[in-house]
């Protein structure tokens, strides 16, 4: 890593003056101003219209099918491929189009993607080697769609020097990205005049340096603007999408790791302040605008099931402390309800010890930790402005300029697993998943010696220890040899070595911890009945459950929920995906071989979980698991993903019983009679755990 520069000295030349302790506003985070706005009432193709379309799709299809054939270079193909999946999607999701002039932008949308593959079949495909805003695309691996996202490359662009990387998150909207139909819109012209037919040919904003027609300006970085499947607030696939973008334009393009950007405005706001919080190793600085945040100080007063479906999103002010190890900026207008997002991080920063003072009046600059809080006066939910602006472009640069730094004293919160490294220290195991832990780890400049407190962690991976010595941790005191990393195990309260790199049996760990909406951050794959059920209201209920979440997918997601029956799954299909399966054990094959190894146990008769026992005939488990066909991926029971709350508490925990029932009109209607989490073995709770030791 690069040396760190000092960025306090930065800001040095802006004028302090008293004030109060906080800024002009103060409340609960709330959903911004733009984001509760109805959207418009969709419009409805005319028969003629959708048969257009649909011939038009038809040919584009085709020819893409044609390209895989010849074996071109998919990573070619999935660039012209994303124009037509956005079409075809926004076809088949009810309500899509928002307006008349979407139905229209499909036919040159399409002509656009067309282009793209005469260009891939002739071997003169241009668009890899433009400058300036070009839409590109990577095949996802959650569900194998093209998923699109915009990118500028600067004209100073050499691809045989590192290139700093600006990734912006969107802000929600109700008639862009219309399920990703104009997202496909820019430039991949070279010269001067319109973009082509279907090419929006939109500008890059001037403060950036970029100009239309393709030219790429003179920005010191590349900057990429991530789809994030939609509005969904870049969670769950989502958050992947990001991930994802940046994985496939590092495969593209020569980017410096070290100088990575995260920013974003409102929904793109709040997907920076999740990204960035649960990851603050990954970036050399957030850069956050009016972004919204899980507003929750802690989880009191929940059941572990709640706390399960809250954690991944919904408690974010908690994670204020990893910003100790990223620069942090942060704005929003003082009229702007998500200024008090900013202003929540800021006073949890406080409270774990940090000082930020206020330096004029609409700033507040810590002297301890790399983080600016600013607001612009008399201003709602909107982009920064002014000296407002400047100052944010400043110290963006700065941290830029200075590169990720690896720090060598590190304070990290988590609930989970899946979030669980920040540079030399990984949280691989908890005490108890869904509960706050945190590390305060410290080690000397000679990397020779270490302290660190723990709180409700049971394994730890220590990494860059080549010049380790000693490990002092919760009073145990450990000699180490150097070696690449170290690996340390609590038992019985005491800490030691650990003997194995793996766990002994089933065990809670990164990216297989629960809760059930867990599964659907990466490939999955839906597994329809074909059988005879058991119980046919529950096994319609099953059903239905698998279309509402196709719906969704589509719908929230611009993807696809890829579903295969039963008997068609194959043994490579169980190696690389998270099976999502509907039916009951009657009905489903792949349901009757697993049934028998779950911790909840069901027959034609009984549901039995623990001491509780229920009727099979109306009622029905939904829970996640070690797929027993496959202990490194997940079984998921007879729910898809369920999140449909701004803030993140939606969901199931690790299992639920539901009572199921059909009303007159067909429906199956179904309530949760019994919910939980399982332990960090994968089992059912016991009765009356104990107190988490250390907490």
């Amino acid at each position: 890593m690069r040396k760190r520069l000092v960025l306090l000295g930065l800001l040095a030349t802006i004028g302090a003056r008293a004030a109060d302790d906080s800024l002009p506003f103060a409340g609960t985070p709330a959903i911004g101003q733009n984001d509760t706005v109805p959207p418009p009432a969709p419009v409805t193709p005319t028969t003629e219209q959708r048969k257009g379309i649909e011939t038009e799709l038809e040919e584009f299809k085709a020819a893409i099918q044609r390209l895989k054939d010849a074996k071109a270079d998919d990573d070619l193909i999935v660039d012209a491929e994303a124009y037509g999946w956005v079409v075809e999607n926004v076809m088949r999701v009810p309500g899509g189009f928002i307006n008349a002039a979407a139905i229209g932008r499909c036919s040159s949308v399409l002509k656009a993607g067309l282009r793209r593959a005469a260009e891939i079949k002739a071997g003169t495909a241009a668009w890899p080697h433009l400058k300036g805003r070009v839409n590109r695309a990577y095949r996802s691996a959650v569900d194998g769609t093209a998923q699109p996202y915009h990118i500028n490359v600067p004209d100073s662009y050499d691809p045989s020097k590192a290139i700093p990387l600006y990734v912006y998150l969107h802000g929600r909207s109700h008639d862009t990205p219309d399920l990703g139909l104009t997202w496909v819109g820019g430039n991949d012209g070279t010269g001067a005049g319109s973009a082509p037919d279907g090419e929006l040919g939109a500008r890059v904003p001037s403060a950036e340096g970029g100009r239309p027609n393709g030219r790429g300006g003179n920005a010191p970085y590349i900057r990429v603007e991530p789809f994030g499947r939609g509005n969904n607030s870049f969670r769950w696939a989502g958050e992947t999408d990001v991930f994802e973008v940046i994985a496939s334009v590092r495969k593209r393009y020569n980017i410096d790791p070290d100088r990575i950007v995260l920013a974003g405005f409102s929904m793109g706001g709040a997907g920076s302040w999740q990204i960035g919080l649960h990851n603050p190793d990954l970036f050399c600085g957030l850069e956050i605008d009016a972004g919204v945040l899980g507003n929750r100080l802690n989880l009191d007063g929940l059941k572990p099931s709640q706390q399960a479906a809250i954690v991944p999103y919904g408690i974010m002010i908690a994670h204020a402390l990893n910003a100790s190890d990223v620069p942090l900026v942060a704005y929003a207008g003082t009229n702007d309800a998500q200024l008090a997002s900013s202003t929540s991080i800021r006073e949890q920063l406080g409270r774990e010890g940090y000082t930020i003072k206020r330096v004029s009046q609409y700033q507040y600059l810590g002297r301890d930790i790399r983080a600016t809080f600013l607001a612009n006066p008399g201003q709602g939910h909107s982009h920064a402005t002014g000296e407002t602006a400047r100052i944010i472009n400043a110290f963006t640069a700065a941290n830029i300029q200075s590169g990720r730094v690896t720090p060598h004293h590190i304070r990290f919160v988590t609930y989970t697993t899946r979030y669980n490294r920040d540079h030399w220290v990984t949280l691989e195991g908890l005490q108890q998943h869904f509960a706050q832990a945190g590390v305060d780890a410290e080690r000397d400049l000679a990397q020779a010696h270490y302290v660190l407190k723990t709180s409700n962690v049971s394994r730890l991976l220590l990494t860059e220890m080549s010049a380790a010595q000693t490990i002092s941790i919760d009073g145990d005191m450990l000699s180490v040899e150097p070696a690449s990393a170290v690996r340390l195990i609590r038992t019985d309260d005491h800490w030691q070595p650990a003997r194995s790199a793996s766990f002994a049996g089933l065990r809670k760990q990164h990216d297989l911890q629960g809760p059930i909406n867990d599964a659907f951050f990466d490939s999955f794959l839906c597994v329809a009945p074909t059988g005879r059920p058991n119980n046919p209201v529950a096994d319609e209920r099953g059903r239905q459950e698998l279309d509402r979440f196709t719906e969704l997918f589509a719908r929230d997601y611009c993807g696809e929920a890829r579903t295969k029956a039963d008997t068609a799954v194959t043994a490579e299909d169980i190696a690389n995906n998270n099976l999502v399966l509907f039916g009951d054990p009657g009905s489903n094959q792949l349901l009757a071989r697993i049934v028998g190894k779950l911790p909840i146990h069901w027959t034609q008769d009984k549901i039995v979980v623990g001491e509780k026992t229920f009727s099979a005939a109306d009622h029905v488990p939904v829970l996640i698991y070690p797929n027993p066909l496959n202990p490194m991926r997940y079984v998921v029971i007879n729910t898809g993903l369920v999140a449909q709350d701004p803030r993140g508490s939606a969901g199931y925990g690790d299992y639920a019983v539901l009572k199921v029932g059909k009303q007159t009109d067909g429906k199956i209607v179904a309530e949760t009679e019994d919910e939980g989490v399982f332990d960090e073995s994968w089992q059912l709770p016991a009765a009356n755990p104990h107190p988490i030791p250390g907490s």
